[in-house]
Parts: C-alpha cells; sequence; structure tokens
C-alpha cells in the first residue's frame, strides 16, 4: 500500500466523481482508477459502487474514509512540524535574563519574536550572569542575556545586544543629590553599596578600578546581591549604589539617580569647565550561547531579537512588554547554593 493510493481514494471518496478527482490530483484519470483498483485488490474489499453515472462510496468505504481523512491529516501536521522545526519556527528554548534587562528594549524584542515564531515554546527564566554561564555551559538554558564587562570565559559564544551605562543611586536627601551629575571623586568618603565580587567580578573590579583612578579607595561597608535589594539599602540612607542607568525607569521613593563624571568633575585644561567624560565603565548586555551551537532555532532567535530596534506589538502593561516566566523560575532560580541571586 502507497501513500499516493490513500491520497487518490480520499480525493474519489471526497468527489464522489473519478475525473475531478483526477483533476484535483493533477493526474490523468485512467492511472487514478488503476490505483483504486489496486488499493481494493490489496484490501480485498469493494471501496466504491460505480455506475455509468455514479460513484458511491460502499460502507468499507465510508469506515476507510473517515480513518485516511484523519491519518493524512495527522501526517500533514507532522511534516510542517518537522519543516517549522528545520526553519526554527517551532521547538522550545529556554532564556535567561538578568532582572535590569526587563528595563530595556528586551521585552519589546522578546514579543516581536513571540509574533515572528509563534510555534516556537519560549521559557524566560530569570537569573544572575554567572548562574547564566553555567546553566548553558550544563545545557539547562539554550541562550542568556547577561552583564558583560571584560569578554566570557572559554566555551561560549555572544553578540551585543545593547550597552548600558552606569550611574549612582543616592538617598533623596544626600548633599550629591542636588546635584545633575555627581563628580566620581565626589564619592569619596560616601559609603558605597556593591554587589560580592563573587557574584559579579568584572563589574565589581571595574567599580574599584574607576574610584582609584579617581583618587580614593571606596569605603563599602555593605554588599547587597540584587538590584532591588541595593535600592532599598539606599533608601533607608545606608549609603549610595552603583546601577544600571535602565533602573531610572522604575522608580523608589526616597531614591535619585545621577550621571557620574569622571575625575572630580572639572577638566585639567579648563577647571571651570565640567568634565562630561562618564565616570564609570559600560556595562554590555549580550546575548550568549554554548560556543559551536549552531541551529535553526537559535539563529533564528538571534536574528529577531539581536537586531530587534524598534517597537513591534506585544502583550504590555502600563507601556513596558511583560516577560512572563516559567513556572518554576520565580523561585528555582532566586538563589543557588551559593547565594547567588539572579537579579544581576
Amino acid at each position: 500500500m502507497e501513500m499516493r493510493q490513500l491520497r487518490y481514494f480520499l480525493a474519489v471518496a471526497e468527489e464522489l466523481h473519478f475525473g475531478r478527482a483526477a483533476r484535483r490530483m493533477h493526474v490523468s484519470q485512467p492511472p487514478l482508477s488503476q490505483q483504486i483498483q489496486a488499493l481494493e485488490e490489496e484490501l480485498g474489499v469493494r471501496l466504491f459502487d460505480r455506475t455509468s453515472r455514479t460513484v458511491r462510496t460502499t460502507p468499507a468505504g465510508e469506515a476507510l474514509r473517515d480513518d485516511v481523512q484523519a491519518l493524512l491529516a495527522g501526517l500533514d501536521a507532522a511534516v510542517e512540524r518537522a519543516r517549522g522545526t528545520a526553519r526554527g519556527e517551532r521547538g522550545r528554548l529556554r532564556l535567561g535574563f538578568v532582572v535590569s534587562a526587563a528595563a530595556t528594549r528586551f521585552p519589546r524584542a522578546v514579543a516581536a519574536y513571540r509574533a515572528r515564531c509563534p510555534g516556537v515554546r519560549l521559557e524566560l527564566r530569570e537569573m544572575g550572569t554567572l548562574l547564566q554561564l553555567r546553566r548553558i555551559e550544563s545545557g539547562e538554558l539554550d541562550v542568556g542575556l547577561l552583564r558583560n564587562l571584560d569578554g566570557l570565559p572559554e566555551g561560549f559564544d555572544h553578540a551585543p545586544f545593547l550597552h548600558e551605562p552606569q550611574v549612582v543611586a543616592l538617598p533623596a536627601r544626600h548633599p550629591l543629590a542636588r546635584l545633575r551629575v555627581v563628580p566620581l571623586a565626589a564619592l569619596a568618603g560616601v559609603p558605597l553599596i556593591l554587589y560580592p565580587r563573587r557574584v559579579f567580578p568584572a563589574a565589581y573590579d571595574a567599580i574599584i578600578a574607576a574610584c582609584r583612578g579617581a583618587g580614593f579607595s571606596p569605603e563599602v561597608p555593605q554588599e547587597a546581591v540584587g538590584l532591588n535589594t541595593q535600592r532599598a539599602l539606599v533608601a533607608a540612607g545606608v549609603g549610595a549604589a552603583i546601577v544600571p542607568a535602565s533602573a531610572r525607569s522604575e522608580p523608589r521613593e526616597g531614591v535619585v539617580y545621577r550621571d557620574v563624571a569622571a575625575g572630580n568633575g572639572a577638566t585639567g585644561d579648563a577647571p571651570d569647565l565640567a568634565d562630561i567624560r562618564p565616570g564609570l565603565p559600560d556595562i554590555r548586555l549580550d546575548l550568549v550561547w554554548r560556543a559551536g551551537r549552531d541551529d535553526a532555532l537559535l539563529r533564528g532567535f538571534l536574528d529577531v531579537v539581536g537586531g530587534y530596534d524598534g517597537e513591534e506589538e506585544g502583550n504590555t502593561t502600563g507601556g513596558h512588554a511583560v516577560l512572563p516566566l516559567t513556572k518554576d523560575s520565580s523561585t528555582a532560580d532566586i538563589e543557588d547554593a551559593e547565594g547567588e541571586n539572579p537579579a544581576d
């Protein structure tokens, strides 16, 4: 029995006319009639009652018609799923992201990807940079959006998503809050709330180096893993925090954000002119995946999300696209065994 015979049979059973069925299948009538006859002989049953004027399905033909309709519909769907998977339009993609990415164009890029590839099951998991790297390496994540200051370990490929400056978060009543731009040197003596170095060593070292370049060693009496915890401590007056500029999009009572200028805020040649060079290094948000992986699903995701730079329709709340998390991401990925929070 050949699949072609079943398709010919179904065409005749639906058209109840051999000529119309042959035109539908783009064949001449004699070969179609021969295939129907061969199918009847193989099954040992008569599928059609034929007269010179009419064609009717027999009870056996009606039973076979129903089953063949379901069989061919399932087969066509399976073929389309396979082709869609090969094109990167179907499958499952597990995506990690740092919490501050929600304040960038990332949610809109994800919405654009969902609209472009609705057949892909996209699982989003909020977690920190180091935890993402470990899970990408172990195969638990397919791709991550994470912060990258000084390059990645071996075994990973990456593509830039955006560059983001860092700013200082200050208690609203702090004297420096009156300034529009805070010279980095002015933070000497101001307690700084930083990430623990083990969580994000590159960011920690870059901030320390920038402060020393401005002529002081920062006082770090308090460390906090998550961005929200840092802002809560700032609001409580514990100190100032160096945070991504995107934190401004989520105002918090008692906290203000200020750009940071290099050095003491004045140029060497003209002390009365402000030095507008940034005082802290930019942080890159990169899309990262395991080195050597090259498949249509990943390429399709990188093409849409990595190249996204505009607005596109998606689920939004208050002007920001919603990032639905997977069922377990709100709890399982909050901390790992070393207490590394996923926030950044």
